[in-house]
């Protein structure tokens, strides 16, 4: 084997040594982003969202909500999405037709479906645009506290994702959560979230995308 040959092939053993160990760490980063990113929504705004629902689950949050002249700022609360009332409802304020404008809720961890009502309820429903496709993102959420500031710190981890696609009807459409949710641990601050995010939409009288009604089901041994 002559010179030349040898330097080749030490060339190309330095290059697969050297190149390896980048790769695996590549691969374990991208991994990593996998599961601790947010989906679509910005992240800074996903941990604000995160710490109001540690403050009370009961609440949801939403990007933007509708406020009119001459009605007050909860008329089209987030909140009327789980008031059980159907003609009650949810509007986006964004501009345009709510593009990627998202809710964040507490889902309870024995939950095994989720049910969404499109539209303004079945008077105002052509009135307001509807969705027509939306994603719904599930997030398993730890919250630690900050010894020097005493304040909650959130981390996340990202579950999985349904996509729910409508008729141009107020009917719900129910599907089944994609991963399951086992009983949280007592000892830790812990809450299982979703977060909702409009998609495509039907074209209504106004350009505010509404959203009627959601609903978490624990139904054990139906497969939908």
């Amino acid at each position: 084997m002559n010179r030349k040959t040898l330097l080749v092939l030490f060339t190309v053993l330095a290059m697969a040594l050297v190149s390896s160990p980048t790769l695996a760490k590549k691969k374990k980063r991208k991994k990593k982003d996998k599961h601790n990113i947010t989906k679509i929504i910005p992240k800074k705004e996903f941990m604000d969202a995160l710490l109001k629902l540690a403050d009370d689950e009961r609440v949801p949050v939403a990007s933007s909500t509708l406020v009119e002249k001459g009605r007050g700022k909860e008329y089209y609360s987030v909140e009327k999405l789980f008031d059980n009332d159907l003609e009650t409802f949810w509007a986006e304020g964004a501009k345009k037709s709510g593009y990627h404008e998202w809710i964040a809720f507490h889902i309870p961890d024995d939950s095994t479906h989720l049910e969404i009502v499109p539209g303004a309820g079945k008077e105002q429903f052509e009135n307001f645009n509807r969705p027509r496709k939306i994603l719904v993102d599930f997030y398993s959420v730890k919250f630690k506290r900050d010894k020097e500031t005493d304040k909650l710190k959130p981390s996340f981890k990202w579950l999985g994702r349904s996509k729910y696609t409508f008729k141009d009807k107020p009917q719900p459409v129910r599907k089944r959560i994609p991963v399951k949710l086992p009983e949280l641990a007592m000892a830790q601050r812990t809450m299982y979230v979703g977060v909702i995010i409009l998609e495509k939409v039907y074209k209504g009288q106004f350009d505010d995308t509404s959203i009627a009604e959601i609903k978490t089901s624990a139904v054990w041994g139906e497969d939908l």
